[in-house]
């Protein structure tokens, strides 16, 4: 791989190459439950769908352990996920947010975001704040997989899949209690019963319980109250010696204001501030699945799931309100909802070739999720602050259906020649089907015509380990993923369907894991160039304007580094990648091209440093350092972003039962913005005007959060 391209910012990757370089010298059940921790070879689930050391895994993961979540208290999923090498998950406040994971800060759909495997959203309904329909007290633990997964899980598996595990309910009877509060007007309620195992050994039953509900007013912001409810069972039956029944339910409401982003004049002068005084989200999603497992041949195990979704999202979307002039502005109601019904079967076979151990996995996936949505143009008024006060509805925008129907079957062969080499070799074909019916008038103003349409891929990967040493593995990777149009790209924003065409991505990885327990430490390097073709990217026509276009090719390269070193009673942990994002042909019009620029909201640098010390046998206290780099705010690579680093503190007490915490997250109270944006496009016909082509979503101001939680019992197992 030619790294070239890195010597724009020497320095950085120098420094980063230096210290991840000079640090690395210094069974999990088919139905997916947590396994024992393991120093030497913590098992993961993602990378083949079974549980496999990462020793043997030639691919790019990251495992977050359920030690890591009763410790970090995490009121956002991006405290956790923001400690894996190379991801950094924006917080857009009351649990709302972006990602990148080997792309640029991104609401596109190139991610996968799972619970114990199964997709949260089906395939063309894509939501980048897909992680609030999460309830974070029902997980066990979190994998992160770096790269196109789409060998095994199909679409928008691309920059990365994100697992999020239910915990075992076979585990001990116990449960917690617990309260959190912040000087910014957030209030938190946790609670969790579980009854552990009961009955015979060979037809154990349990039941977990696991939810919060939360609620924000007041703070700084003029405009930011939430409310959030969310509620997790699990249910663990022992059919049998060899059989097994698992059942989740999880349930999430949220009510949000969204307070929009801000002009370079608010964001400087008023970060508290938003215009908006109406536009909120309200969502309701429920999942519901069942899982019988078994060993019902020699060697082999096998797994059926059905599953089914329940999902409701209706606002007034900040993002879609659009000046007109001083005194008024339009946006949309729009309403959106789905239903699913799906099928997963998947069977694994161990078996031998030449006396080396294969393990052979065949699956099979159905998901039918017909949807609707509705639009309705808003005709906004403004006050003379420039605060949008009130709206009047006006005629119907959008009123269609779709029936999204995914089929697909897939296969993985892993062989392990030698007790050094372990070989991997998968393929997955998917076929998404558009049923398309517009219950309007088709018109510039009401949609495209009813249409149907399908797109197909198949999707290969090839893959292997190398153990030259106990504590090294040296591992490579080559896969590919794809991306089709996303329902609303295909039909809620056109006069007529455009013609987007499905994005494929050519992924090239290697890598090198370091483990010496006896010295506390572990360290792992990932080298990758990600290749879009046809990458659907959101072109913003105007703030508040954008529409879905075709790249015709993307790269995506970059260099991943994490390394953990514990010292008796301090620990510190390092993880981060240096990259860059850049297009290698995008012609957006005769007048307009963006060939070799790079993409914008792509920092170069991304870092997490976290100091751990446990002060006293009760007392922990942990700082933690997070770095993003300067980018570029529009494609025209004409106006910047500078940066920013954050510090949060934290002090955990535990005595017994009882845990106290108190958190002080952005500790220097820096003004900083989670995304900032420009439509200007850099041509000298364009007159740069920053007050109005200019946007920024402020960040968290300092922050204090206190809490307390009564374990009823320590819960035994997990990872």
């Amino acid at each position: 791989m030619n790294t070239s391209l890195f010597c724009l910012r020497p320095a950085a990757l120098a420094c980063v190459c230096a210290c991840a370089c000079s640090a690395l010298t210094s069974s999990l059940s088919f139905a997916q439950t947590a396994a024992p921790d393991t120093s030497l070879e913590p098992v993961v689930v993602s990378a083949s769908r079974e549980g496999t050391s990462k020793r043997k895994t030639p691919a790019a993961i990251d495992l977050i352990k359920r030690s890591t979540l009763q410790d970090k208290k995490a009121a956002f999923i991006g405290e956790l996920l923001n400690q894996a090498a190379g991801v950094y998950m924006p917080d857009y406040r009351n649990e709302q947010h972006a990602m990148s994971i080997r792309h640029p800060l991104t609401t596109n759909a190139v991610y996968l975001y799972m619970e114990d495997g199964l997709p949260v959203r089906p395939p063309g309904l894509f939501n980048h704040n897909a992680l609030y329909e999460l309830n974070l007290e029902g997980i066990d633990h979190i994998e992160v997989l770096r790269g196109p997964a789409s060998s095994l899980y199909g679409s928008n598996a691309v920059g990365g899949a994100v697992n999020f595990f239910s915990r075992s309910a076979l585990g001990r009877a116990g449960g917690h209690l617990g309260t959190q509060i912040s000087d910014q007007g957030y209030r938190r309620l946790d609670f969790a019963a579980h009854t552990g195992a009961m009955g015979p050994e060979d037809h154990q039953q349990g039941l977990n319980v696991d939810g919060y509900v939360a609620r924000k007013r007041g703070g700084d912001d003029s405009y930011n109250d939430a409310d959030k409810q969310s509620i997790s069972l699990r249910h663990d039956w022992v059919l049998a010696v060899n059989t097994n029944l698992k059942t989740t339910l999880t349930s999430n409401h949220l009510d949000t204001d969204m307070p929009g982003s801000l002009t370079p004049d608010q964001y400087v002068n008023n970060p508290g501030f938003s215009p908006q005084t109406f536009t909120d989200r309200q969502v309701h999603a429920t999942r519901l699945a069942t899982t019988l497992d078994g060993q019902w041949n020699e060697g082999g195990a096998t797994a059926v799931t059905l599953f089914a979704r329940d999902n409701i999202t209706n606002q007034i979307p900040s993002y879609r309100v659009r000046n007109i002039n001083a005194g008024t502005a339009s946006g949309f109601i729009t309403n959106q909802s789905f239903r699913s019904l799906g099928l997963e079967a998947r069977h694994r076979q161990d078996m031998s070739i030449a006396s080396q151990p294969v393990r052979w996995i065949n699956g099979y996936l159905f998901d039918d999720s017909p949807m609707k949505a509705f639009d309705q143009n808003l005709s906004i008024t403004r006050d003379g602050s420039g605060r949008y006060v009130s709206y009047a509805q006006g005629s119907v925008a959008r009123d269609y259906a779709v029936d999204v129907q995914t089929q697909a079957v897939y296969s993985q062969v892993e062989w392990q020649p030698s007790s050094q080499i372990s070989l991997v070799a998968g393929v997955r074909h998917d076929r998404i089907a558009y049923d398309y019916v517009n219950h309007l008038t088709p018109g510039s103003s009401t949609g495209a015509p009813s249409e149907q349409r399908h797109y197909q891929h198949t999707s290969p990967k090839l893959g292997a380990t190398w153990h030259p040493a106990r504590a090294l593995t040296v591992f490579g990777n080559v896969s590919q993923g794809f991306t089709p149009p996303e329902v609303s790209a295909q039909y809620g924003s056109s006069a007529v369907a455009p013609t987007l065409r499905p994005a494929t991505f050519n992924n090239l990885d290697t890598g090198v894991r370091w483990s010496d327990p006896s010295a506390g430490f572990k360290g792992e390097l990932a080298l990758y160039q990600l290749d879009g073709r046809d990458e659907i990217l959101s072109y913003t026509i105007a703030p508040g304007q954008s529409e879905s276009r075709n790249a015709g090719r993307t790269r995506h390269r970059g260099l991943e580094f994490s390394a953990q070193q514990r010292w008796h009673d301090v620990s510190v942990g390092l993880a981060g990648s240096y990259s860059k994002h850049s297009y290698q042909d995008y012609v957006v019009s005769s007048s307009l091209d963006y060939s070799g620029k790079e993409i914008k909201a792509a920092p170069r640098l991304l870092a997490n440093i976290e100091l751990g010390y446990q002060a006293l046998p009760e007392l922990k206290l942990t700082a933690i350092v997070q770095h993003l780099d300067r980018y570029w705010m529009n494609d025209a690579n004409t106006v910047r972003y500078g940066g920013h680093d954050l510090l949060n503190l934290q002090a955990k007490w535990t005595q017994r039962q009882w845990e106290w915490w108190i958190k002080l997250n952005n500790a220097t109270g820096k003004k900083y913005a989670e995304s900032a944006a420009s439509s200007y496009n850099g041509l000298s016909s364009t007159v740069y005007a920053p007050a109005t082509m200019d946007s920024y979503t402020v960040g968290q101001p300092r922050t204090l959060l206190v809490g307390v939680r009564y374990s009823f019992n320590a819960l035994q197992g997990g990872l």
